[in-house]
């Protein structure tokens, strides 16, 4: 794919970073094994690439978790292709049945048919089997959240968020398109160059596409957090709108949205421990 001039990065170097990251974290940690959620998508894609890569193929467990009438069949066949051609070990689990059983015991979500409610279960509930698979065999989960999906909160909390380490989010949604065909190109892993070229998808519902969902371009996103945050200069929203050649309004709406899912990168907060109500240590 075309990459806006702001957002090219060396591929060798980017790669090279994320695989020497991803094996001195195992190191430290002291674990050897890592579970992947293998989508089909870009973002699952390389990471289970550095991952296998830093810490060796036999280390890495990716996990197929297909949901009935909503995984595209070509998802399935691409999630297939990248656990064969990585060579890494391949696990399936349909969740469709989990899924029908937590919508049927609320009667209530059933009538008011609240998408993000909906979505919010199928992704809680993928990590809760990629977490199971991890404690069977001593592994880290590693997400695969990639930086724009971070900075924007578009993603699950305790969900596709809830992971032990994430891989990604060092480079942006088109860096990541970007080094996808660079591997397809360098290794002849041709299903890395298809995963490239799709819409990118969290697969929640049925035709569900981020770009549709946000309404926004990832090109257009990325190059926008580019210029407010690695640029090294400070842009007003009038500025940023004439350099990119769009409205105020878009810059508003992702400033917006960062704002807005900012709690999902928080720890979750509690009262500061205080000893006034301590009948033994606190004040007289």
């Amino acid at each position: 794919m075309k990459v806006p001039v702001e957002l090219e990065i060396d591929p060798e170097k980017a790669l090279s970073y994320g695989i020497s990251w991803v094996k001195d974290y195992f190191k430290k940690a002291a674990i050897k094994t890592a579970v992947i959620g293998i989508s089909g998508g870009s973002d699952s894609a390389i990471t289970a690439y550095i991952t296998a890569k830093a810490i060796g193929k036999e280390n890495v467990i990716g996990v197929l978790l297909p949901e009935d009438e909503v995984t595209p069949k070509e998802d399935i066949l691409h999630g297939e292709e990248v656990i064969k051609d990585l060579g890494i070990n391949r696990r399936e689990i349909n969740i469709t049945d989990i899924v029908n059983a937590v919508i049927k015991s609320d009667e209530d979500l059933l009538k008011i048919k609240n998408r993000i409610a909906y979505a919010n279960i199928k992704a809680r509930i993928r990590m809760v089997l990629l977490y199971k698979e991890a404690n069977k065999n001593n592994a880290l989960v590693v997400g695969t959240d990639d930086r724009s999906e971070h900075i924007l909160g578009y993603y699950t909390k305790y969900g596709d968020g809830g992971v032990d380490i994430n891989v990604p989010e060092y480079i942006y949604k088109t860096q990541v398109r970007m080094l996808l065909d660079y591997i397809a190109e360098k290794e002849n892993v041709l299903v890395m160059k298809a995963i490239s070229a799709k819409k990118p998808s969290p697969r929640l519902w049925t035709g569900q596409t981020a770009e549709a969902e946000l309404d926004l371009d990832y090109t257009i996103i990325d190059r926008i957090f580019y210029y407010l945050k690695d640029s090294g200069e400070k842009w007003g929203v009038n500025q940023l709108s004439a350099k990119l050649g769009v409205k105020d309004e878009v810059i508003e709406k992702i400033i917006q949205m960062e704002k807005v899912n900012m709690h999902k990168d928080l720890t979750p907060p509690s009262p500061p421990v205080i000893n006034d109500f301590n009948l033994h240590g606190g004040k007289k």
